[in-house]
């Protein structure tokens, strides 16, 4: 029998014996090729899997980045909008754009960008907490002591405006310190801002009438009531009863006399029927409806 070449001869030596030699032809070395084949695109699909689940990652990685860094760039949106509620001034970084460039290098990747949306976000916090905070706190502590909204419970309507009026009582003109508003001998009259009641009781002209002192200058006053509802020296929050309408007084019929001083001078209330938030004063209701009368006064 003529033997196989060396390289399909397989020769296994043991030690005392004979060595066992084994011919070996064309099929096993196809199998020990495609054993080899297999192993080799078993490695390369589990480095494929490796890669794609290496580029995945990084791809969801990129993803956070980005939304991390979009919630900052609301959050500074946020936190601008507080600085002009707080009535603080631009920063020295919102000068008009100088001219900007360079190479571009590279674009950054994922740790960098989660790098500076963590540096930027403890910039804001610190601008937030040192600068905005204490701003937006002495607003809203000077805002509880600015009158806002209508002075009663009920739908309303403005009978009288402030300023020059027909006097009601005879020929002539006066002038009219505040507005009046219609309504029926027991309903809920309210303060308009926080303070301290400075008089709750009668008053020449006014009746029985409530005084509420809310610092920065304010003061409101609510005039011609059937029931006082506070005391002096009492503190009360925006909301808080202070009295029932009535018609005591120089009064022609049941209404509300609702007056603001600013520095010890009256000030037309209008503009503070509505929270101030840049809006105009909307009308109050059935005031379309209702003609500006003068069938009361105070």
């Amino acid at each position: 029998m003529q033997l196989l070449p060396r390289p399909y001869t397989l020769t296994i030596k043991r030690a005392g014996q004979r060595p066992f030699v084994l011919l070996v032809g064309l099929p096993l070395r196809l199998a020990i090729a495609t054993l080899g084949t297999l192993i080799a695109g078993g490695i390369g699909l589990a480095g494929l899997q490796v890669w794609q689940g290496d580029r995945a990652n990084r791809a969801e990685l990129d993803r956070r980045a980005e939304d991390i860094l979009e919630q900052v760039e609301g959050l500074e949106a946020q936190l601008e909008e507080l600085k002009q509620r707080s009535g603080m001034s631009d920063d020295p970084l919102t000068y008009p754009e100088r001219g900007q460039g360079g190479p571009v290098l590279r674009p950054l990747n994922a740790a960098e960008l989660l790098s500076n949306a963590e540096s930027h976000v403890s910039r804001l916090t610190t601008d937030l907490s040192d600068r905005v905070q204490p701003a937006l706190e002495n607003v809203l502590e000077q805002e509880k002591a600015i009158p806002q909204g209508v002075p009663l419970k009920v739908p309303t309507h403005i009978t009288s405006h402030f300023g020059k009026r027909q006097n009601p009582f005879g020929f002539g003109k006066e002038f009219h310190n505040g507005l009046d508003f219609a309504g029926d001998p027991g309903d809920p009259v309210i303060t308009t801002a926080a303070g301290t009641v400075t008089h709750a009781g009668w008053g020449s002209g006014y009746g029985k009438y409530v005084e509420v002192d809310h610092g920065n200058g304010y003061l409101t006053l609510y005039a011609h009531l059937s029931k006082i509802s506070v005391e002096w020296g009492e503190e009360v929050e925006r909301g808080d009863l202070v009295g029932l309408v009535g018609s005591t007084g120089r009064s022609t019929a049941p209404h509300l006399h609702y007056s603001i001083f600013e520095d010890n001078e009256a000030i037309d209330p209008q503009p503070f029927l509505v929270r101030r938030s840049g809006l105009t004063r909307a009308p109050l209701p059935n005031e379309s409806e209702a003609p500006v009368t003068t069938r009361v006064a105070d």
